[in-house]
């Protein structure tokens, strides 16, 4: 059987964290990894916005279209490239 293992991490590599979430780094990296990535997935959810703004497809039909926002991109590009 022929085992190798990872070279070891330069201190460098690491990731600046400000001081103030020293304390949670610490925390995560006192769990084991599936606990760890629980927590993560967890907060990474946890910053999701919840009331996601919904819209029926009834009404879905009745605001699609075409906006009018002024101005000719045609004309606005003959006056770019063409003098």
């Amino acid at each position: 059987m022929i085992v190798t293992m990872a070279p070891p991490r330069s201190p460098s590599a690491a990731p600046v964290v400000p001081e103030p979430l020293q304390p949670l780094v610490r925390q995560l990296a006192e769990l084991n990894e599936g606990d760890r990535e629980l927590v993560i997935r967890a907060a990474k959810l946890q910053g999701l916005p919840n009331d996601l703004p919904t819209l029926s497809w009834e009404s879905f039909d009745e605001v699609k279209g075409i906006v009018s926002l002024g101005g000719n991109a045609d004309e606005d590009c003959k006056a770019l490239y063409d003098g």
